[in-house]
């Protein structure tokens, strides 16, 4: 009896454990900045939220920003460009998500942090913004306003069609991938927690399934 009540406590407390560790991002986890506005809006005022689907779109660049902080985790998203009639634009597709940014920098376009680069033709690469500096290939990025370094391979398909992310920080070290293939790399980033973000730059874009979980290890 002991030991069948001692297994079932370890199993709810596994079980536990890996909720706390893991969780969807929904409405409530972020709120919204855009260029023409001064003040933190409610999501729903800037972008559009249904069947746990982000649409981005509109005429003025913004962003929604995680109101928590996190530090080693791995972060999982589909994005697609929005190709719907009444959608179509003459920008060029740009956008990006945005982490570890620093939780008491202010809300401006575009916050310090690290960026995964959503854009045609240069999907994966690393943009590095206000100084914040890695090592990539073992050589340290130069800091700057904002330094991109480029991304190992191409591997976003075509328009339309769901992208899958997974970024993993951890202490530091950094790995971007894009349809399950490794496409950047960094070591000894100097901004290694903070806040995440979901970048609109005039592209109408979708985002979902957005999953955020701690990691222990590399």
């Amino acid at each position: 009896m002991f030991q069948k009540t001692a297994f079932v406590f370890v199993l709810l407390f596994l079980l536990n454990s890996c909720a706390v560790q893991q969780k969807n991002l929904s409405l409530n986890d972020w709120y919204a900045f855009t260029k023409t506005s001064t003040e933190r809006q409610e999501p729903s005022k800037a972008y559009e939220f249904s069947h746990n689907m982000i649409r981005m779109y509109g005429e003025t660049n913004g962003y929604l920003m995680s109101k928590k902080s996190y530090k080693n985790f791995e972060l999982s998203l589909e994005y697609r460009w929005n190709t719907e009639e009444k959608f179509k634009t003459k920008n060029k597709k740009n956008s990006g998500v945005m982490y570890n940014i620093p939780a008491d920098y202010p809300d401006k376009i575009w916050p310090k942090g690290i960026q995964f680069q959503i854009k045609e033709n240069t999907t994966g690469d690393f943009i590095f913004l206000d100084q914040v500096t890695a090592k990539v290939n073992g050589k340290l990025v130069e800091a700057g306003a904002s330094v991109t370094s480029s991304k190992f391979i191409e591997n976003e398909k075509p328009y339309g069609e769901w992208n899958s992310i997974v970024i993993k920080s951890f202490n530091g070290k950094i790995t971007q991938y894009l349809n399950g293939k490794l496409v950047n790399e960094c070591t000894e980033a100097s901004s290694n927690e903070g806040k995440i973000s979901l970048n609109y730059e005039g592209a109408p874009i979708d985002f979902k399934n957005i999953l955020l979980k701690n990691i222990s290890q590399e």
